[in-house]
């Protein structure tokens, strides 16, 4: 992949992360003002990240099925910048509900394409350093996000927040333009529904799908739980976000020195890594009285995340790039449905059992998707792609 491809599909995905990391500690907390519950708060979020596993999984059928990528992420991005304001603008907690899905929506097609592209453009031997590079946008979004975020609402609200954001978004659709797209030729003469080939992803693609929902489960968990605890310790917006630009800091080299030893050591030991960093995340958490413990709690969530990254690179080893844009699509769609099944669960358990009882039980998933990846053989296939520029 070119040096420039690279880096304007790390920026469309930098500005992404840096918006959903930068207000993912302060969305909880803003439901509550206007009127949730935490049961409603955790129900709320679980429709929101409903709806980024739909908009993700729909990403990838559009991926394959329309081979216009590019053109896609530039109508999701201007539509976000709407959806965003939109948000600013909620004088109740529906309306915001309303906004926010539609919000996470558009998120989830344009970082799956994102995704899709850096799939189809990387070279076999190139693909851990291409996701790590592309990784990198998390944790660096959530330095930028967590600086400012907070500060915003601290000084001026969060209607003002949301319309400056909604402002620096106008980079994605801009850098997107400049963006290369590829089309994946199909097999000719079978236009019938009968005699298309269908999708064949394999038991190793379907385990590690199983083992990426499981542990995820304690990503929605961990947001909401931490959000909370800090809510009902005092903490204000700033130091709130500040979690996500201490987690980022520290976990920052991680994607992409992750992505280059997937190259090497492979993607099984990596994910395994990361997955125990989830479990360790969420004890830490449970355990959580000041500042600093959230901090190094942060840390570790997100370097956690970054089993996204690599199992996306594996996810490209695993499936034929015919089927490349429903296989990244169905294994990211597992981690927003993962959220999904944690939000909606844990604000009934933060209710009636207790947020550091809860975090501590789900502490013990990760080692379940420990276990299933570890179960995974499979010999690395060889993939022809016959490919041909889209015309712009």
């Amino acid at each position: 992949m070119s040096r420039k491809q690279l880096l304007l599909l790390f920026f469309g995905a930098l500005v992404l992360w840096a918006v959903g990391n930068g207000t993912m500690p302060l969305i909880p907390v803003y439901a509550l003002k206007l009127g949730a519950s935490q049961a409603m708060t955790g129900y709320f979020l679980a429709f929101a990240f409903l709806a980024l596993a739909v908009g993700t999984i729909f990403a990838g059928w559009l991926s394959d099925k329309l081979q216009r990528r590019k053109l896609l992420i530039i109508v999701s991005g201007a539509m976000l910048i709407a959806s965003l304001w939109m948000m600013g603008q909620a004088r109740n907690y529906w309306q915001f509900a309303a906004a926010y899905a539609a919000t996470t929506f558009l998120f989830g097609i344009a970082v799956t394409l994102i995704n899709v592209l850096a799939g189809l453009f990387a070279a076999d031997n190139e693909r851990g350093r291409v996701f790590g590079v592309l990784g990198l946008s998390i944790p660096v979004g959530a330095i930028l996000g967590g600086l400012s975020v907070g500060r915003m609402v601290d000084r001026w609200g969060y209607p003002t927040m949301f319309a400056v954001l909604a402002l620096i978004s106008v980079i994605l659709p801009m850098t997107t333009i400049f963006v290369k797209d590829k089309k994946i030729e199909q097999a000719p003469n079978h236009t019938t529904t009968e005699h298309r080939e269908k999708p064949s992803f394999g038991e190793a693609f379907i385990i590690l799908l199983i083992a990426h929902l499981i542990v995820i489960i304690v990503h929605g968990a961990g947001n909401i739980g931490r959000s909370f605890t800090m809510h009902n310790i005092g903490f204000a917006a700033t130091a709130m976000t500040s979690t996500a630009v201490i987690g980022g800091v520290v976990s920052l080299p991680f994607p992409f020195i992750l992505g280059r030893l997937s190259d090497r050591l492979g993607r099984k030991l990596l994910i395994i890594i990361c997955y125990a960093s989830y479990g360790l995340s969420m004890i830490i958490y449970a355990l959580s009285k000041s500042l600093w413990h959230f901090w190094i709690g942060s840390a570790f969530f997100n370097i956690g995340m970054i089993s996204n990254t690599v199992g996306t690179a594996f996810v490209t080893d695993l499936v034929d790039s015919k089927f490349l844009g429903r296989g990244v699509s169905l294994f990211q769609g597992m981690f927003w449905t993962a959220n999904v099944i944690g939000l909606a669960v844990a604000g009934y358990v933060f209710q009636n059992v207790g947020i550091s009882t809860a975090m501590l039980i789900s502490a013990t998933l990760p080692l379940i998707g420990i276990v299933l990846v570890l179960s995974i053989r499979v010999a690395k296939p060889s993939i022809a792609v016959s490919a041909s520029p889209q015309p712009k």
